[in-house]
């Protein structure tokens, strides 16, 4: 029972606070009530909770109709011992005023917990995730809750939770592993064995003993194996519970870094702010207070270089300082952020060089998700490897950066689009350029480059997509004030356009800074200059500019600035960036940080009294959350010494702060930290947009309660929208196709169904290798293929068999030919067609028939694993013996070995193997010609001679077209002992289905049909949904389960109109449909006229089709647009100076009346832009 004078406090709290509900303060007021919730907020974050209660109890007497006052007070009793009475009290009043606030019943639930009311505090919890099925820290208490429990049933919910968890959180590596050990005790070992290949996918790189672990873990889980599975996952599991990105995950399910789950509340929640007369011109919420000495960087001086960086991934950002000694040598250090306190690493960090430090930046070089470091040095560059702890190790040898001189400035992004981050050295005269090898090294490109070539002091410059044409152009300001502009043309080419951009500068610039300061989708550039002369350039959007005077005219002490140095960030969360300048004021040393709020209406004012004086120079600011307390802090380097101005007051507003992480293992070559991405967000009327430059991205949301849509483009292009996100997002690659093939369905009597992929043999513009020598391309011969369609797939419809020929990825068919041949045969013989992809010529068409099937006796991999049971039917169960390499399509090398038994008295042998592949793309091609650790190793097929040795009788065997494909080889004579078994070696990603032998393959009594197409109907349907069930299956796609939004950048051009199509798909005469993503044409052909199986025969379908396919990749040639057409007949794609167009005019009339559709990438740029949420 509560003591009575508790009871009396909590009738009059109800008492005052019920009269007073939804109460707009004063100014005044509300400037007192700030700094009670400012200083009550920062005595929590230093764990001075007694203070922090007083701070609070102000609060109230002035609001108290504002539940966050009553929140953060029971939060404060809740952290101090013997006092869960006093917060029950204040956290059920919080309760009631904020009517059901998810994080306020959070804390409640968390209350009960403590008092040991567990049957109260699981019903508060479930109300939440009722209402909010994505509040992951009440999902994780509940799971918690579960998972102590005997029961069975217990232990089945506190399963099923963490795959929730997983659903909004899939980054999570301390969510994973928790389910894994929930998923085996359930002896669920599917889900396990998912959730670790996720694990394996999305981790940085880890020490060999515990990935050695984790391959064993997948293999046994693979196997069936419950017992041992369990003991190789929990000691993976405990060997990852030390790191601190296993301790961040926890902490973001937790809720917070505190010994008690949750957090306080950082905005209001029924308080209405007053309208200020200046409300959008000044930062009235925000004050920024020194905590230096509180942050321990007082005694920190003699400071060259800073910079930070979460160098030891526990979620915050670490300092690296390089500290100037006498003469003409530096000082290394790195410091690391404990909950805002920066102390010295009690390891040596590996960072220590001779010379004297210019410059450093951080970014991942080597894609193994650790920031590493790179610093400009009067001796030369030095680059240093982190190791994920923090330590760091030189590779400037070894890496093949061999540049002994100082260089002004030193530049990460990724030029030739194929996923790495190459460096852009900028110097006095002729810079240079280093691609990236994706090995560890680097090679010097700059005498074959066109970025380079300029004679002048270069002094800073900057990179993104200026033109929103999909890839990464950049800007170089020079000494003299000469600006150049590069338009990224592709395949590692740029085109100059600084004359077109508009870009010129008067006066001597200092630096460039980009963002998009009006929200409209483009890159913005701010020139800061020395004398005053600074210059803000808005982008139209195509990568030209135009000067914006309004900033100086709104801010006249600009041109009595000097500036060194700028950033754009949002201060105040309100969704608009502000801009950050620092130097000095010419001719004085007042102040030399200059603070401009953005007054949302593209302009900026004066918000300067929101910082303490810092006296002048200022040589660098940074900006960045050194408390994680959603708003963004100073970290401020002045005259050889640091400072750190914490924002107090940017978290009223909400925030949102999202973290990219491109797939590690499997990837669709993303960088890691997915730099060189757009980032674009919708949330209500509020839209914006970033370029990705470093790990984590902050949004200010205003008072709107969360994003209604993150879309990423990621740098390779492919767009992957992210609905609803947490606070605090991770969003994981999703692993996709972006181009492949088109898809076919068939109506199978009930509903359509997927049958194939087609126009697999054609790949227009894929580049087999670039800067590698010359360039070379795919060949452009047109498809002229036949695809099997099982009979069981294909029943007519009103007399007629009907099929949907669909378009979904980023590709552009152009489709010339159909045709639908029908075989029918006795059903004691299955037929096939050979359907391995080989170039051309390609080989006879030919019907094989097989009866007598010889499955094998035997099926193992090279490292003894069992595959037989995956393939002695053709029932979709692949094998899953393959580990993932860097790559997308390209695995560890693996052998498949198969015994048939004694074939000594056969005499002919057909192997068929069905079987999937998971194909590299243009992009990934590129970067594999760049590297010498990673080549692609096409499937041969080996026999054992008679010294007992495997012998190669097939080099190379070609690989499934796409999904679910036969291949067909005639082994009659090529075996060359009484071993009668194959091996087959590749490291090629293809997941075998079903594999046999047939002695006999010639078509006896079968009766083959050809059906020209008698309907043809293009037009738009969507895209469908696609799922995979494990790892070693492919994505299909659900006929049914579609969306119409704009899914990918579309190339650009004239594409077929909608309607009758069926003239351009008889004959293969160059007149074919262009078709673009989400187009769907509706097939049939005419059965009624068929003759009928004979009883004891079956029916099966062929599906002709020839045509091209170009996909969008942004190293694809010509992958932007649908031009150049391709025709019959061409010698190569793009066609080179002796490939004519056999036009006519016929062909004239064709295109005129036809290829009237015109595409733009203006519904690709808009997609977010014009998103509605859905309620």
């Amino acid at each position: 029972m509560k003591n009575p004078i508790t009871l009396i406090i909590y009738i009059i709290i109800i008492c005052f606070s019920g009269c007073a509900t939804n109460k707009q303060l004063e100014k005044e007021e509300y400037q007192l009530l700030l700094s009670y919730r400012n200083r009550g907020l920062a005595y929590i974050e230093e764990e001075q909770y007694l203070d922090a209660v007083k701070q609070f109890k102000s609060f109230i007497d002035i609001a108290p109709f504002e539940a966050s006052g009553y929140a953060n007070l029971g939060w404060s009793y809740l952290q101090l011992p013997n006092k869960l009475d006093s917060a029950e009290i204040y956290l059920l009043e919080a309760e009631e005023l904020s009517q059901g606030n998810s994080d306020i019943v959070f804390m409640v639930a968390k209350m009960y917990e403590l008092s040991d009311r567990n049957l109260v505090a699981t019903e508060r919890l479930h109300s939440i995730i009722d209402n909010r099925s994505d509040h992951v820290m009440s999902l994780y208490q509940l799971s918690e809750f579960y998972r102590i429990s005997s029961e069975t049933k217990d232990i089945m919910k506190s399963e099923k939770l963490l795959s929730q968890i997983l659903e909004v959180v899939p980054g999570n590596i301390a969510a994973h592993l928790k389910f894994v050990d929930l998923s085996i005790k359930n002896n669920h070992l599917k889900p396990a064995l998912s959730s670790l290949e996720a694990v394996r996918q999305i981790l940085p790189a880890i020490p060999e003993e515990a990935n050695i672990y984790l391959k064993e873990s997948i293999r046994l889980l693979r196997n069936n194996d419950l017992s041992k599975s369990t003991i190789q996952s929990l000691i993976f599991h405990n060997l990852l519970k030390s790191t601190a990105l296993y301790k961040s995950g926890a902490q973001e399910l937790r809720g917070g870094p505190g010994p008690t789950a949750g957090s306080p509340i950082s905005g209001f929640i029924n308080l209405k702010p007053p309208i200020f007369n200046n409300n959008k011109k000044t930062l009235n919420n925000v004050n920024f207070v020194d905590i230096t000495n509180k942050s321990d960087l007082s005694g920190l001086n003699n400071i060259q270089v800073m910079i930070h960086g979460d160098y030891d991934m526990d979620g915050d950002d670490d300092l690296f300082v390089s500290k100037k000694n006498p003469g003409q040598s530096s000082d290394q250090i790195i410091l690391i952020n404990q909950n805002g306190v920066f102390k010295k690493k009690d390891t040596k960090s590996g960072i220590s060089h001779l010379g004297k430090d210019h410059f450093a930046t951080s970014h991942d070089y080597d894609n193994d998700g650790y920031l590493d470091i790179i610093i400009s040095n009067s001796l030369g560059v030095k680059l240093y490897k982190n190791n994920g702890l923090a330590e760091f190790v030189d590779m400037a040898q070894q890496s093949g950066l061999y540049i002994n001189h100082s260089v002004n400035k030193l530049g990460f992004f990724d030029f030739d689009l194929e996923g790495d981050l190459d460096i852009y050295v900028s110097k006095n005269g002729n810079n240079q350029l280093y691609r990236n090898n994706s090995d560890g090294t680097f090679t010097d490109v700059s005498n074959i480059s066109d970025i380079i070539a300029n004679e002048e002091n270069t002094l800073d410059q900057a990179f993104g997509d200026f033109d929103d044409d999909g890839d990464v152009d950049m800007v170089v300001l020079n000494e003299n004030n000469s600006i150049f502009y590069y338009d990224n043309i592709r395949q590692g080419y740029f085109n100059d356009l600084t004359k077109r951009s508009g870009l010129k500068h008067i006066g001597s610039p200092s630096s460039i800074t980009t963002a998009d300061y009006n929200n409209d989708g483009h890159l913005d550039i701010y020139i800061c200059d020395l004398n005053g002369n600074h210059s803000l350039y808005k982008n139209k959007g195509d990568g030209v500019f135009i000067i914006d005077n309004k900033l100086n005219q709104l801010n006249p002490q600009l041109k009595d600035f000097s500036a060194k140095q700028a950033e754009f960030a949002d201060l105040d969360n309100d969704g608009y960036l502000d801009l950050i300048i620092v130097g000095k004021p010419i001719g004085n040393t007042n102040n030399g940080v200059l603070l401009l709020h953005n007054d949302r209406l593209g302009g900026f004012s004066s918000a300067s009294n929101s910082l303490p004086p810092i006296q002048s120079p200022i040589d660098f600011i940074a900006t960045t959350d050194v408390d994680t307390d959603g708003d963004l802090d100073l970290i401020v380097h002045q005259n050889d010494a640091a400072f750190v101005l914490r924002n107090d007051g940017g978290n009223i507003n909400n925030y949102l702060k999202v973290r990219l992480a491109g797939l590690r293992a499997g990837s669709s070559k993303n960088n890691y930290f997915g730099v060189g991405s757009k980032l674009e967000l919708k949330a209500g009327d509020l839209y914006q947009m970033r370029s990705v430059n470093k790990p984590v991205t902050h949004f200010g949301l205003g008072d709107r309660t969360q994003g209604d849509v993150v879309r990423v483009v990621w740098s390779n292009g492919v767009p992957q929208n992210h609905l609803n996100p947490q606070k605090n997002q991770t969003i994981v690659e999703t692993q996709i196709l972006k181009g492949s093939c088109p898809y076919l369905f068939a109506w199978n009597g009930s509903k359509f169904d997927f049958v194939t992929d087609v126009l697999w043999p054609s790949a227009l513009g894929m580049p087999l290798g670039i800067m590698a020598g010359e360039k070379l391309f795919a060949f452009p011969n047109s498809t002229d293929e036949y695809l099997k369609v099982p009979g069981e797939k294909v029943e007519p419809r009103n007399g007629n068999y009907e099929f949907k020929f669909t378009t979904e990825l980023w590709e552009t068919p152009y489709l010339d030919n159909i045709k639908l041949m029908v075989i029918d045969h006795p059903d004691s013989v299955d037929i096939y067609v050979n359907e391995t992809f080989i170039p051309p010529p390609y080989p006879p068409f030919r019907i094989y028939s097989a009866s007598n099937k010889r499955l094998p006796n035997i099926a193992i991999d090279n490292l003894g694993n069992d595959l037989r049971s995956a393939l002695l039917l053709a029932d979709e169960k692949y094998t899953d013996h393959l580990t993932p390499s860097d790559y997308q399509g390209i695995t560890e090398f693996h052998d498949m070995i198969l015994d048939f038994g004694d074939l000594s008295n056969v005499d002919s042998v057909y192997l068929f193997m069905k079987g999937w592949l998971f194909p590299t793309d243009a992009s990934i091609n590129v970067n594999i010609s760049q590297s010498n650790s990673t080549n692609l190793i096409f499937p041969n097929l080996q026999v054992v001679n008679k010294k007992g040795e495997w012998e190669s009788v097939f080099d190379n065997i070609g690989f499934p077209k796409g999904k679910n494909k036969t291949m067909i080889f005639n082994l009659t004579d090529k075996f060359i002992s009484n071993d009668y078994r194959i091996r087959i070696q590749t490291n090629m990603q293809i997941y075998w289905d079903n594999i046999f032998i047939s002695t006999d393959v010639n078509n006896k009594n079968i009766r083959i049909s050809e059906l020209n197409p008698t309907h043809a109907n293009l037009h738009f349907r969507g895209f469908s949904k696609t799922s995979r069930k494990n790892y070693s299956s492919p994505h299909m796609p659900d006929y049914y389960n579609t969306t119409s939004n704009q899914k990918w950048r579309d190339l650009i051009g004239n594409y077929t109109k909608y309607g009758d199509v069926l003239s351009l798909l008889l004959h293969s005469d160059n007149k074919y449909v262009i078709m673009n993503a989400g187009d769907e044409i509706s097939l049939q052909f005419l059965e009624s006229n068929m003759e009928k199986t004979p009883n004891g025969w079956e029916r099966d379908f062929l599906f002709y089709n020839d045509g091209w396919l170009k996909d969008g990749d942004l190293n694809t040639a010509q992958g932007q647009t649908t031009v150049p057409l391709p025709f019959h007949g061409m010698l190569s794609y793009p066609p080179n100076k002796i490939d004519f167009h056999p036009k006519d005019k016929e062909y004239d009339v064709y295109m005129k009346n036809y290829n009237t559709r015109i595409i733009t990438i203006d519904s690709f740029k808009n997609e977010i832009r014009n998103h509605i949420a859905k309620n």
